[in-house]
């Protein structure tokens, strides 16, 4: 097994993901609170260990006797590795290994777009723009919420005389999903350099938003029952969820907040659209 001994672990304190996961591994290892530590906080004999270029695309783990540091998602596994037998020999795997590397990259190279950094910046942490990252998180997100989106709908089946599980799916995708489509649509012709960033935000604006909408789910899919006000009561404390990420992040990407006027106004209104010719007309 692998020791953390004179190892100290070094996190991105402006970034809110990392600040979350150090609490997250204090709570579940017996890794000591003095192991893991901020960047701005290292002590400066350590500090020319961490390499810059490397760091704000990860974090690092540095050997206080001066034996090469490790980053990323090589210093992650060899943080498991040491703390849990299964892990040190699942990720002795080349398929898991690999795996491994590509989920904590994505989260990495995007953690920006996960969760927006803390106003006072103590280094320059921001992680590179990697296309391939980009658009893999972006994808991930919106399969996320597709499926998300299909189970809510296979939800309301019981509100719905003669819809089936398979169709309240498809048109529940159709109805929250066109208003997204035209919206990134139209930023992607509009924002050019920004894009990118902007569809990434809405994919954790998407997932963050449905996910307030799986107490629903469960409770529905474990009892069967309940009123129809619960699922109205859900989508819309999800609505509101969304649109103060939504202006959120548009303060942060700095455009102007008509994106967020443009995003709830294509949202709702295609939404109606879509649910008279499903259900009233």
């Amino acid at each position: 097994m692998k020791t953390l001994d004179k190892k100290l672990i070094i996190y991105d304190s402006n970034c809110s993901v990392c600040s979350s996961l150090r609490e997250l591994v204090l709570l579940l290892t017996p890794i000591p609170k003095n192991a893991v530590i901020a960047f701005k906080d290292l002590p400066r004999s350590l500090v020319a260990q961490v390499d810059p270029d490397r760091f704000r695309n990860g974090m690092a783990l540095v050997d206080v006797d001066g034996r090469e540091t490790l980053y990323g998602a090589e210093g992650v596994a060899y943080i498991f590795s040491s703390q849990y037998r299964v892990a040190n020999v699942l990720l002795k795997s080349t398929v898991i290994s690999r795996l491994f590397d590509f989920l904590y990259k994505t989260l990495a190279y995007n953690r920006y777009s996960i969760a927006t950094p803390k106003s006072n910046f103590d280094c320059d942490c921001l992680p590179d723009k990697i296309i391939a990252y980009r658009w893999s998180f972006i994808m991930m997100t919106f399969a996320f919420a597709i499926i998300l989106t299909a189970l809510f709908g296979m939800t309301l089946t019981k509100f719905f005389h003669g819809l089936s599980p398979g169709r309240a799916a498809a048109e529940m995708m159709v109805v929250a999903g066109t208003g997204w489509t035209i919206q990134v649509g139209i930023a992607v012709a509009i924002m050019k350099n920004k894009a990118l960033d902007y569809a990434g935000h809405v994919g954790t604006i998407m997932v963050a938003g449905l996910t307030v909408l799986s107490p629903w789910m469960i409770f529905q899919s474990i009892t069967g029952a309940g009123a129809v006000w619960m699922p109205v009561v859900s989508v819309v404390l999800s609505s509101g969820v969304m649109l103060y990420l939504h202006i959120d992040r548009v303060r942060y990407l700095g455009l102007s907040q008509w994106w967020t006027v443009s995003w709830f106004a294509w949202l709702q209104t295609t939404a109606l659209a879509w649910i008279y010719f499903f259900q009233l007309r």
